[in-house]
């Protein structure tokens, strides 16, 4: 299935747009998007376990089951410099 995922922050800048289209499996997981993001933009690899990532507007673990009507988004990780 096709699904629709909103980037923000530096992931917006690297990709250029938006929006990204990835193709996933029924019953796959946020951590099965995340995965798929970083194939297609591997320069996110460092970030691969600290994505900040909703779905449906609420944050969620990266074991979440993912349908094709969610609504997802990757944000980088917040960084502070205390």
């Amino acid at each position: 299935m096709k699904i629709m995922v909103k980037v923000f922050g530096r992931y917006k800048d690297i990709t250029g747009i938006e929006t990204i289209q990835l193709d996933i499996t029924d019953g796959n997981t946020l951590q099965d998007i995340i995965n798929a993001f970083i194939k297609k933009y591997p320069n996110i690899q460092k970030d691969k376990d600290r994505i900040m990532v909703t779905k449906n507007k609420m944050f969620a673990s990266f074991n979440t089951t993912v349908t094709k009507d969610d609504e997802i988004t990757l944000s980088p990780p917040v960084v502070s410099g205390g």
